[in-house]
């Protein structure tokens, strides 16, 4: 799983989408993207269902804080299971695979919006999996004057990692292709 967006009651919906749709597979990794609340507000939750958290290494102190806050006004589910977070850093890279599917995840350098933000490739799928570092304009809307400087530097990280990106699934909008980030930034390719 990609992200535990918002707060406990949205990943426990997702959760339960995800057992109806794979019923025989748990959720044994999430991969935060960054710490901001609207990618990490419900990560305890995965944390009470057994899932270990995998982010950067720069977001570790705040889970850890997390991990140990008092919840006894409002206990959510890490707080009633009396589990604690199990939590695995990278730094520039990391490779999840389930035997079937990898997935490759890449520490975005550079980037000013969060300096341990971190992207997700299917190379196989050659599909590139973002937060907050690309937000598509509306279909067949003309590109921004002046290119975002974090989308700018999110295609300076694909290069730089040699990824084969067709299809990018920015977690705040819908599925690009590659072609669309290149407009998007004032490049034919």
């Amino acid at each position: 799983m990609i992200e535990a967006p918002q707060n406990e009651e949205r990943s426990l919906a997702v959760i339960a989408e995800v057992k109806k749709l794979v019923p025989n597979k748990p959720i044994r990794f999430l991969i935060n993207t960054h710490h901001h609340f609207d990618h990490s507000g419900g990560i305890r939750t995965y944390a009470a269902q057994g899932a270990t958290i995998i982010t950067h290494q720069m977001n570790e102190p705040f889970y850890r804080r997390a991990d140990v806050t008092s919840w006894k006004l409002s206990p959510d589910r890490l707080a009633e299971s009396r589990k604690r977070m199990a939590i695995v850093t990278m730094l520039d890279k990391r490779v999840v695979s389930d035997g079937s599917r990898v997935l490759e995840l890449h520490h975005i350098k550079g980037n000013r919006h969060n300096e341990g933000i971190i992207m997700g490739y299917l190379p196989k799928e050659k599909l590139l999996i973002e937060a907050d570092v690309f937000t598509p304009g509306a279909p067949n809307a003309p590109p921004p004057a002046t290119p975002n400087v974090f989308t700018v530097n999110l295609y300076e990280n694909i290069q730089r990692l040699k990824l084969r990106v067709e299809q990018i699934a920015p977690l705040h909008g819908r599925l690009i292709s590659m072609a669309d980030l290149l407009k998007a930034i004032g490049r034919s390719s």
